[in-house]
């Protein structure tokens, strides 16, 4: 028997072992949990950031985009189908058993297996195999065109991104600019008394809304972060950053050799002379309905010895047959070819048709890009360098008296206008480049 004092001692010892075993436990399974999740970089009290170039973005957009997966499976799936129209049909195997035995010569007869081959054309089976190519070429192009557009929209988000941040900076910038005429203004007030108490009121009135300004510019980077994020398949809570700058684009552009390379490169265009040899090749199948197809068997007969023929030797059967069918039916076939001309010449017209749209297309985009680079190059030589100094005189003017109050911060505005507008251009200029690089197959002007 244990004293009392052993008992408590031992109940310790087993409460603090379990304790010890319970709160490893969970350690444990806190760990193991942990492990499972995807980990996320919290830096104070913001969330992990991705910081990547425009083109590591679009290669990553491209890797990750669900419709682009889905259109490559398509055409993994239309390669499949080529081997199969290669291919002659499965033979046929067949058995008869007779439940009342027939009685020959050579004996009674009670079983018969039959097997038998059709024989389709070959000429047939290859031009089923080049229509079933031809689709799989335009399933590549139809790849091609979504892995542009894709591209496309992800350069695009990234430049809004990159806008709406350098407006932001320009604002915070103009924001200083501001604060030291509102130093001014309160200078004047204080010492000269050369101003009221109003033009102090309404510097700092104007101080507070750029501000708000610069709060709505701010949720809107956060918006285009959050686009930019879903086009490239990351998290939703992870901070986007673009490693390029916001610079204009001094390329200048050749009509014809753009045109050119978009006819010749443009997915829309090279699908649907895949879809044109695909119809022709349906104009040789149809008149190739005019030759039989062929079907070879061979049948054999169990023979047994047994029977009523007193002459019976239990010599089996063996048959062999070939047959064919009649393409008689000529209207049918006829029509099948007047069928697959009418769509080859559908398949044609809108071929030029698309052919027009992207001409059309490349020559609108060229001239924005060309208006917008002539646009951009008067802002920046002629209208901010002289806001800038209309500014810095409408200051020394309002100093000595000679102007007021709103004409000074109508001067201001109208820079922080021209300077954002700048920027737009920029950015302007840009997404017309890439929307041009869609347009012409790919290609980055």
């Amino acid at each position: 028997m244990l004293d009392v004092k052993t008992k408590i001692t031992l109940a310790a010892v087993i409460l603090c072992s379990g304790w010890i075993s319970l709160t490893g436990h969970v350690g444990m399974g806190n760990s193991a949990h942990a492990a499972e999740l995807p980990q996320i970089v919290v830096v104070g009290d913001q969330m992990g950031a991705e910081r990547r170039s425009i083109a590591d973005y679009v290669e990553l957009g491209l890797a990750n985009n669900p419709l682009i997966s889905e259109a490559h499976f398509k055409v993994v799936a239309a390669r499949h189908r080529i081997p199969q129209q290669q291919s002659l049909p499965d033979p046929m195997v067949n058995t008869n058993t007779f439940l009342s035995p027939v009685q020959t010569a050579a004996g009674e007869q009670r079983f018969a297996l039959g097997v038998s081959q059709k024989l389709t054309n070959s000429k047939r089976r290859r031009t089923k195999a080049a229509i079933a190519a031809a689709e799989v070429a335009t399933a590549e192009a139809d790849l091609q065109r979504l892995q542009l557009d894709v591209a496309e929209k992800i350069r695009i988000a990234c430049f809004q991104l990159l806008f709406v941040q350098k407006a932001a900076e320009i604002t915070g910038e103009d924001i200083e600019s501001l604060r030291q005429i509102s130093a001014i203004i309160q200078t004047q007030y204080e010492v000269k008394q050369s101003v009221t108490q109003q033009d102090v009121l309404n510097v700092e009135t104007e101080i507070s809304r750029v501000q708000n300004q610069l709060t709505v510019l701010r949720q809107k980077e956060k918006s285009y972060s959050a686009r930019l994020a879903r086009l490239v398949r990351l998290p939703p809570h992870v901070d986007v950053e673009i490693t390029d700058s916001l610079t204009p684009l001094t390329t200048q552009y050749s009509l014809p050799e753009l045109t050119e390379r978009a006819i010749q490169f443009r997915p829309e265009l090279s699908g649907q002379l895949a879809s044109i040899r695909r119809d022709r090749h349906k104009i040789c199948l149809a008149n190739l309905q005019k030759n039989p197809d062929f079907t070879v068997g061979l049948n054999w007969i169990s023979t047994s010895s047994s029977g009523l023929s007193p002459v019976a030797n239990g010599e089996d059967a063996v048959l062999l047959g070939i047959g064919f069918n009649l393409p008689i039916h000529r209207r049918k076939i006829a029509a099948a070819i007047g069928e697959a001309k009418a769509t080859t010449l559908a398949s044609s017209s809108r071929y030029d048709s698309l052919q027009d749209q992207v001409g059309e297309e490349v020559f609108d985009l060229i001239a924005r890009a060309e208006s917008s680079q002539a646009t951009l190059e008067m802002m920046q030589q002629d209208i901010i360098p002289n806001a800038s100094r209309t500014l810095e005189l409408s200051i020394e003017e309002y100093v000595n008296g000679d102007i007021k109050y709103v004409q000074l911060i109508d001067n201001w505005r109208a820079l922080l206008r021209y300077r954002i507008a700048e920027a737009q251009m920029i950015a302007d200029g840009n997404q017309i480049a890439a929307s041009l690089a869609r347009s012409v197959g790919g290609f980055m002007p």
